[in-house]
C-alpha cells in the first residue's frame, strides 16, 4: 500500500508545508554563514575558500542533517494516527 492512501489530504499538506520550509533552511543557513567571512576574507586579501566556504559549508551540512531530523520526527508524530 503507498503512503497516499494511508493519509488524509489535510495532514499531506501539513508535511507539504513542513517539508517545504525544512528545505529552505539550509541554502539561507549557508548564505548566512557564507556571507560575512566572505567580505572579511576579500577584504583582508585572505583565503576566502579557506575561511569562509569550508566552515559555512560544514555549519550547512550540520543544519541539513538537523532538518532531516526534524522532518522524520515531525512526520512520525503527524502520521501516528492516521495509519490503519
Amino acid at each position: 500500500m503507498s503512503q497516499g492512501h494511508d493519509m488524509d489530504e489535510s495532514v499531506r499538506r501539513r508535511l507539504n508545508i513542513v517539508r517545504f520550509g525544512l528545505m529552505a533552511i539550509p541554502p539561507i543557513a549557508w548564505a548566512i554563514a557564507f556571507s560575512l567571512p566572505f567580505v572579511v576574507a576579500r577584504g583582508l586579501g585572505a583565503n576566502w575558500v579557506s575561511l569562509a566556504l569550508i566552515p559555512s559549508l560544514i555549519q550547512t551540512a550540520i543544519v541539513a542533517v538537523i532538518c532531516v531530523i526534524v522532518w522524520f520526527v515531525y512526520k512520525g508524530l503527524v502520521t501516528r494516527g492516521v495509519r490503519r
